[in-house]
């Protein structure tokens, strides 16, 4: 992924699918954990090009995470349609992301806590993977702090003429 330019074996999709797709599959993990797991779906949202897999790696690894890192409350997924852009927030209750670590958590292997990493378990990658896919659709990634608590990861995913399907 990091080398290439743009992605391979793209198909028109419809990214509020894949996003319900992706929620169906992590469901059971949230419950699991007393979670609510909730969805806010654009249907208004064109069609995209791009490789399903790939968006689908991008989602599990931003809902897992979000899974993950919280104890109560929930895991929002939102997918709005913007003007020129594609816009897919994952937000929760959980126990956030310090400010001055919010940049280098797209980094391979950095962790924020490694005490608190090696509990939840995972490689440190998921979130380098989530950036460098987007990369492949000119597209990127973002984090604050969450309406309530926790922590807001924000997708762009610009429209293009190389994206869009009209």
């Amino acid at each position: 992924i990091e080398t290439r330019k743009e992605d391979v074996n793209v198909s028109p999709e419809y990214i509020q699918e894949i996003c319900r797709s992706v929620i169906d599959l992590l469901k059971p993990q949230a419950q699991a954990k007393g979670l609510e797991l909730q969805a806010e779906l654009d249907e208004t949202i064109p069609l995209y090009m791009c490789n399903r897999d790939r968006i689908s790696q991008m989602l599990i690894n931003l809902i897992e995470n979000a899974i993950k890192y919280t104890e109560k409350g929930y895991v929002k997924v939102k997918c709005k349609n913007q003007d020129s852009f594609l816009e897919i927030i994952v937000e929760d209750t959980g126990i956030g992301i310090p400010e001055d670590s919010r940049e280098r958590i797209f980094e391979r292997f950095y962790r924020v806590d490694k005490g608190r990493s090696r509990k939840a378990g995972g490689t440190g990658l998921g979130l380098s993977i989530v950036k460098h896919i987007l990369m492949l659709y000119d597209g990127r990634v973002s984090v604050t702090r969450g309406e309530e608590c926790g922590s807001r990861f924000t997708v762009i995913l610009p429209y293009g003429h190389k994206t869009i399907v009209h």
